[in-house]
């Protein structure tokens, strides 16, 4: 069996942690167990346990970091054998983590296509610019070879969409525990001693000092309830105008019984797919979280049998790129036995 060592450990922990994750929490860490296998596990102080109450998006998180180990581990010329350990719901491994999967190095492997994209990869908040009909045709292309991914175009579907996303982000938000959990990952100013690590920062939100401060003040104080109650939260929220020039709203669906680590790891697949095509990607994760909405979502773009929602992602050009904020390698590595 191949080994490595803890700096090549932490080396490749931050190309896997270029994988996305919910509200950039990046909850994967990574460890050498005794006979040289690599460890993932869930940092359960990164779980959302408003927005996922059930731990599938810290698992789809988790699944992406570990895609982006194995596409590290074999730009290095390392295979690798997955044990997928997410279903067992390991807790008492270590305090405070669950043991997602354990990685054992075995045999050679070639780097493959889709790894050369992930520092390409990035999510786009604001307006697309118009795709080229070379473009779309790419993407049509794709999709049609594609089997978890549907494809919503048009002025009508993509209207329908942008009206349901903004209609289910309003109910959601109506939960101030859900704000609370929301503002909490927000890093609405420079200052703030994770802006350049974690979470959603003004960058990344596509905003300016004055609206993140202004977010900020409403989000995390009874003036979004007071606004929702004369009418104004659904402008508070409002997405549609941006929503309606993507390019195309893509559907991504896995099977119902699949474990959430091997949909994070298709899911990651799926991203850097449409990357290498020249879109960005900018997920409506509530259309499929939230039971009304998938439910309106399916109806409209009927899924395979047997297969459930896993996200929605308006894609299109962007006008420019958006850097990665990531936590230092170092933070990606647990050190020692397990206790």
């Amino acid at each position: 069996m191949n080994r490595i060592d803890a700096a090549t450990l932490a080396d490749l922990a931050a190309e896997a942690n270029l994988a996305p994750s919910v509200h950039n929490t990046q909850p994967a860490r990574w460890m050498l167990d005794e006979d040289g296998c690599i460890l993932l596990a869930a940092d359960l102080s990164r779980h959302l346990s408003v927005g996922d109450p059930t731990g599938r998006d810290m698992g789809l998180s988790c699944g992406a970091a570990l895609e982006g180990m194995v596409m590290a581990l074999a730009a290095c010329g390392i295979g690798v054998a997955i044990e997928d350990l997410w279903a067992d719901n390991i807790l008492d491994w270590r305090p405070g983590y669950r043991l997602a999967a354990r990685l054992t190095l075995a045999g050679a492997a070639m780097p493959t296509e889709l790894a050369g994209w992930t520092t390409k990869r990035f999510t786009w908040r604001a307006r697309f610019l118009p795709a080229a009909p070379e473009q779309i045709t790419r993407l049509e292309h794709w999709v049609a070879e594609t089997a978890d991914v549907k494809r919503a175009s048009g002025h009508e579907d993509l209207a329908f969409i942008a009206a349901l996303n903004d209609r289910a982000s309003l109910s959601i938000m109506r939960e101030k525990s859900f704000r609370d959990e929301l503002v909490a990952w927000m890093r609405l100013s420079p200052t703030h001693p994770a802006y350049a690590f974690d979470g959603l920062n003004l960058a990344a939100l596509q905003m300016g000092r004055l609206e993140g401060a202004l977010a900020e003040h409403v989000l995390a104080s009874p003036l979004f309830d007071i606004a929702d109650r004369l009418g104004l939260g659904k402008s508070l929220v409002a997405e549609a105008g941006k929503t309606i020039t993507a390019a195309a709203c893509l559907l991504f669906h896995r099977p119902e019984s699949e474990s959430a680590i091997v949909s994070g790891q298709a899911f990651y697949r799926f991203w850097l797919g449409f990357t290498r095509l020249g879109f960005a990607g900018w997920p409506m994760a509530v259309l499929a979280d939230l039971p009304a909405a998938s439910e309106a979502m399916r109806q409209r773009f009927p899924l395979p049998p047997g297969h459930r929602l896993i996200n929605v992602l308006r894609v299109g050009p962007a006008p420019s790129t958006v850097p990665k904020y990531r936590l230092p390698a170092r933070d990606l590595v647990l050190n020692g036995k397990p206790d």
